[in-house]
């Protein structure tokens, strides 16, 4: 009998996706324009136990906003689940609400209600977020002969600590899809590497990464995730608007693979059951 190790997450996504319709990008499209995603942070994976709680919740609700982001959405409204041992110090889970807080009112959200729960190991945060897109920005429509950007630096987010403090690229997004057409995006949280064979597989084309391009350092840029930048493809007509604020790192190309400096690239980023 197979496990989910042996299939890894993107096969488990594959069947999932099957049985689940509005599934597959990095939010559910929902019928006029609504957007819906839920990402969880658990003890031990995504944080310590001695992470600071208000670090914990601003990465909680982060996490999702990303995931609107990567859309070209506009965040609305969120739900909390928690997942509590009945031994941690009520503070705490204040100290977790006032990072959850932080991070939906800076992009406009609001925090409409959620559960407890109790646990007996590892403690977790599972946000679910609801927002909307007039234009929701598929992973499907890269072309051949796009550019390739990314809107921030790569790579050494756990060593840094950007992962309990990144900034999702709400602002980022929402200036792209008012000035162009945004072929395809996906946020970047399992490395480069990985992302890019995301939108291969939506997509059914390829692409071609100058190495020299990519603003972090080789191999941690392509490999290490939890980056939580925006990776997207325009038009080469439209590449000018974009290259005055972002980073151009390749092009799209017709055959579905993903070449580094024209070699097939071997690197692969973070799959949870791997």
């Amino acid at each position: 009998m197979r496990t989910i190790r042996d299939i890894g997450e993107f096969g488990l996504i594959q069947q999932l996706q099957k049985q689940i319709p509005l599934a597959g990008d990095d939010c559910a499209v929902l019928p006029g324009g609504g957007l819906l995603t839920c990402d969880p942070v658990i003890e031990n994976i995504h944080f310590l136990p001695d992470t600071p709680a208000r670090q914990v919740g601003w990465k909680a609700m982060a996490r999702n906003l990303s995931d609107i982001a990567a859309m070209g959405g506009q965040p609305q409204y969120a739900v909390v689940s928690l997942g509590l041992r009945p031994g941690t110090p009520v503070r705490w889970v204040r100290d977790l609400y006032a990072g959850l807080h932080a991070a939906a009112r800076r992009f406009g959200c609001e925090i409409a209600g959620g559960d407890t729960a109790h646990v007996r190991h590892e403690q977790f945060v599972v946000v679910t977020l609801l927002g909307h897109a007039d234009r929701p920005v598929l992973r499907s429509g890269a072309k051949p002969g796009d550019v390739v950007f990314v809107t921030g630096e790569l790579g050494g987010s756990f060593r840094s600590g950007k992962h309990l403090r990144f900034t999702p690229r709400i602002r980022e997004a929402r200036w792209l899809v008012e000035h162009v057409r945004v072929h395809a995006m996906i946020d970047v949280s399992d490395g480069l590497a990985s992302d890019l064979r995301r939108l291969v597989e939506a997509s059914h084309v390829g692409f071609n990464i100058a190495s020299a391009k990519i603003p972090g350092k080789l191999p941690g840029a392509l490999t290490d995730g939890e980056d939580f930048e925006l990776l997207f493809t325009v038009a080469p007509r439209e590449a000018d608007k974009v290259q005055r604020k972002f980073y151009e790192i390749g092009r799209v190309i017709k055959k579905p693979v993903v070449l580094l400096d024209g070699a097939p690239l071997s690197a692969k980023g973070y799959d949870h059951f791997a």
